[in-house]
């Protein structure tokens, strides 16, 4: 038997934790200084609707059991507690800093749609830069989201943290993830709503909230 993960927990949790998504009990396990939430399988699960499903509910209810969730990527199998140990150690800190970050708070996150365009500035830099002038220009745009800054000045005060996502197909421009504190979910939709008259050229789908899935470092 092996070790499915579902998600790094903070201190503060409250039980039973329930079952997993194949029926097997949960349990804590402590390693590396770390709080992580496994069950006992068989084997890792196929990637099916009902397993992602599943999986993603024992995650919700764990962040509702938990001050502090961190969702970790589905399908992760460990052998046993040392092979988690030695996993975990060299990310410890990493992941501490990520639990601190995330407690207290859910995500909400907004769908960015519209046409892709570049703008006059960036089409003369492809023009002129460099290959290398080129890669980091590009890796800069995929950590903006300029389309929605009318969002950002009336959403000032409910969000305490964003991570952004570009995507290369249009009219799907971007993911932008925001940090809510918990309870904040409702003001947020509601602002979103009421600001998304300033927005030109794109509208956005908000949802939410969910666990803190995009805040989750690449370790988890």
């Amino acid at each position: 038997m092996s070790l499915y993960l579902y998600a790094l927990v903070g201190r503060s949790v409250r039980r039973p934790l329930g079952r997993g998504l194949r029926g097997e009990p949960l349990r804590l396990i402590e390693a590396a200084g770390l709080l992580v939430v496994a069950g006992r399988v068989a084997d890792a699960p196929r990637v099916t609707r009902t397993t992602l499903r599943r999986h993603d509910a024992t995650v919700r209810r764990l962040a509702r059991r938990a001050d502090a969730v961190l969702p970790i990527r589905f399908g992760t199998v460990l052998g046993d507690r040392q092979a988690l140990t030695r996993t975990l150690t060299p990310r410890a800190a990493g992941l501490r800093e990520a639990l601190a970050l995330v407690a207290g708070h859910e995500q909400m996150t907004l769908r960015v749609y519209g046409e892709a365009a570049a703008t006059a500035d960036e089409r003369a830099a492809e023009a002129t830069d460099g290959a290398g002038q080129r890669y980091l220009a590009r890796r800069l745009r995929a950590r903006r989201a300029p389309e929605v800054d009318p969002l950002r000045h009336a959403l000032r005060g409910l969000v305490s943290a964003e991570r952004i996502e570009r995507h290369e197909r249009p009219p799907l421009l971007a993911s932008v993830y925001h940090l809510v504190r918990r309870g904040d979910s409702k003001r947020y939709l509601a602002t979103v709503a009421a600001a998304s008259v300033l927005l030109t050229g794109v509208r956005v789908r908000p949802s939410g909230p969910w666990p803190a899935y995009a805040f989750a470092p690449d370790a988890a």
